[in-house]
């Protein structure tokens, strides 16, 4: 659950929504300077969070703060058990995504291989031998993917590039599905997001997301078919210590799911 705090409401998306907010936008990637995602690649994108489906059903609760608890704050164990359900079951439904959410999913363990060395999952002391396992095992099961795609004459560098590259279109299309999850049409906000690829024979180049505060997204250098419109669904309840889960469970089920729409837009 993405958890937020505008004025005296915490706001609240479920994080499969997020993903299938994500899987809109990558909907939309490719122009004349741009190559279009494939389906799996696709795929990958609206369901990278299929396993928080249920956790987010239940409500996750933090009984010192009396609030929900945020994605970030999840224990290690429950982390790990969210993403390898999800990461299992569209292993089974289409492997090359699959293999690209166990990616997305041990890469936040590893500072995303590198791509991202401003942000790793926390570890605990206790459970670094643990995670290193789940880390190891987990990237054991990719080769067998990788070989049901791999054609013998094909180079094999330029196919482990390509997986490299849908990997990164998978976490900038993340990251940008939480820039707006987490703000207001009123927020003015910035990211850098990157680097990406055009094609797989360009460089990497950064993308600028800016939220001017008023409900639009201006993405540039523009990767998209056309200027449209994507929705994120929010519950917004009031910002207090909640007694106990009962009491928080219920006041998010009475709270209407709004749709929020955001412009994306050129500069």
């Amino acid at each position: 659950m993405f958890v937020a705090k505008h004025d005296n409401e915490i706001w609240l998306v479920e994080q499969f929504h997020h993903s299938i907010q994500a899987g809109e936008v990558a909907r939309q990637w490719g122009n004349e300077e741009f190559d279009a995602p494939c389906q799996s690649l696709i795929t990958a994108v609206e369901k990278h969070d299929i396993g928080w489906v249920e956790p987010d059903k239940e409500i996750l609760f933090d009984e010192e703060s009396g609030r929900p608890i945020n994605f970030i704050n999840i224990n290690v164990n429950q982390h790990v058990q969210f993403y390898s359900n999800g990461y299992k079951k569209i292993l089974g439904e289409d492997p090359y995504a699959g293999m690209l959410i166990g990616m997305h999913w041990i890469g936040l363990y590893t500072s995303r291989f590198g791509y991202d060395p401003t942000f790793t999952y926390k570890i605990p002391e206790d459970l670094r031998v643990f995670m290193q396992n789940v880390v190891i095992e987990t990237q054991k099961e990719w080769v067998s993917v990788k070989m049901n795609y791999w054609k013998f004459n094909e180079k094999r560098s330029e196919f482990e590039d390509k997986i490299w590259m849908d990997y990164e279109f998978l976490q900038l299309m993340d990251r940008m599905s939480q820039l707006v999850s987490l703000h207001t049409h009123h927020d003015n906000a910035e990211a850098i997001l990157g680097p990406v690829r055009k094609n797989q024979r360009s460089e990497g180049i950064q993308i600028s997301v800016k939220l001017p505060g008023d409900g639009s997204v201006i993405v540039e250098p523009f990767p998209f078919k056309e200027e449209f419109e994507t929705s994120v669904k929010v519950r917004k309840i009031p910002d207090k210590k909640y007694e106990s889960h009962t009491e928080l469970f219920q006041e998010i089920a009475n709270a209407p799911l709004e749709v929020i729409k955001w412009k994306i837009r050129k500069k």
